[in-house]
């Protein structure tokens, strides 16, 4: 039973600060990697998120894309018995539309049990108008190629539902990166902002896959009032689960977050271990009544980082809620999910696949003098069309001389 992510480098980087500052003045309103940010979701693989997107399509302004990936660093080898949606939770993408800190709708997904290798499993999705339909997952393989991703249009709604194994979109230098927050809890104030980028460019999440459940609805069915929306994503559990005659689990009770994502770095960087587990089960009005702010100021402080950008931070993360903002218009364009330089993160235009978040992130958290790991794009280009993310890493047929591709 249990409880239930030189000059040129120099000019781009103050760009993004004075983009990234644009989203805190009072009219506006604004996520990265959140792979095994505490100690329950390092023991609960299908529970931990890994990372959240969204975007307006770049094929079509009128429609919003929603990605939530989970269970990172899927190995090719390990397919069968790794590529399985967890049946026992609760895949949601809250939708806030006022203005403040509490969602005002919610898009659920949930899958049928599933055994991985030649079958699919079924997932449900009940859309915020309430309309609920099924879908198949694409089905896993260790061939050498992957399955084409399977895509399900709903003829009622137009909504179109993705999920399955695929690469896992995001990219740093994560080891880089620990270590760096690491020298600012040992030398608070002092941190040694070298560990970043010694490694120069080695992308963490390099050949590894992940769980990606990604929805394209109509805008029009996230708008409120205004044109700014907010987007969480939380996997959830019933509050008790145990083991049936037939080692089925069974839930009762009711219904509680494991993880949560909005903005980058916020629990994995900001959030004092001993309280991790607290952050991701609590609630974004609970981020805007204060309860973690002192934990944030804290760790900025740690950080070096002076009352000016912490205030961007507070703003961001705080006052109205650790959410991700999306401004339905604020347009998106290019390749990829999306790439024009006045779209995407520090935009107001969401979180897209392309958008180096962590420069960004740790460049303001550096008091905007610009600060990069140096892995400034995925290993493997994104598709065009939904759902946008790139094939799965596969295994390697005999005789392939390359390595895995990791960069641990």
């Amino acid at each position: 039973m249990r409880s239930v992510k030189g000059s040129a480098l120099v000019l781009g980087g103050l760009a993004l600060v004075i983009a990234f500052a644009v989203q805190f003045l009072p009219a506006k309103k604004t996520a990265a990697s959140d792979h095994i940010d505490s100690p329950i979701v390092a023991q609960d693989r299908g529970a931990d998120l890994a990372d959240l997107y969204a975007f307006l399509d770049p094929n079509d302004n009128s429609r919003v894309v929603l990605i939530m990936s989970t269970q990172g660093f899927i190995v090719s080898g390990e397919h069968f018995g790794m590529g399985i949606f967890d049946p026992h939770i609760r895949y949601r993408f809250e939708i806030e539309n006022t203005g403040d800190a509490k969602p005002d709708k919610f898009l659920d997904v949930t899958y049928s049990p599933g055994v991985g290798r030649l079958t699919s499993q079924t997932a449900t999705i009940a859309l915020p108008n309430g309309h609920t339909f099924t879908a198949p997952t694409t089905i896993v393989t260790q061939n050498y190629s992957p399955n084409p991703p399977v895509i399900t249009t709903d003829p009622a709604t137009g909504a179109r539902f993705f999920a399955g194994v695929m690469d896992d979109p995001f990219f740093l230098d994560d080891t880089g990166a620990n270590r760096f927050v690491a020298s600012s809890l040992m030398h608070p104030g002092h941190p040694d902002k070298s560990l970043l980028g010694m490694r120069r460019g080695r992308d963490t999440y390099a050949g590894f896959n992940t769980m990606i459940t990604a929805v394209s609805v109509p805008a029009s069915m996230l708008r409120g009032k205004g044109n700014v929306i907010g987007i969480n994503a939380v996997t959830q559990r019933r509050q008790t689960e145990m083991h049936g005659e037939k080692n089925e689990i069974l839930g009762s009770g009711g219904i509680q977050t494991i993880d949560r994502d909005g903005n980058p770095l916020i629990n994995n960087g900001l959030i004092p271990a001993a309280r991790k587990d607290e952050y991701n089960a609590s609630e974004t009005e609970d981020d805007a009544e204060g309860k973690f702010r002192a934990d944030i100021i804290k760790d900025l402080r740690n950080f070096g980082t002076d009352d000016a950008h912490i205030a961007m931070i507070l703003k961001l993360a705080v006052t109205n809620g650790d959410i991700l903002r999306l401004d339905l218009g604020v347009p998106n364009r290019g390749a990829g999910g999306g790439a024009n330089p006045d779209g995407g993160f520090g935009k107001m235009g969401g979180r897209r696949l392309r958008d180096d978040v962590v420069d960004l992130t740790f460049t303001v958290i550096n008091n905007g003098v610009p600060l990069t790991d140096y892995v400034n794009a995925n290993e493997k280009p994104f598709r065009d069309v939904f759902p946008f993310v790139a094939d799965p890493t596969q295994p390697f047929p005999p005789g392939h001389e390359d390595d895995d591709h990791t960069r641990q």
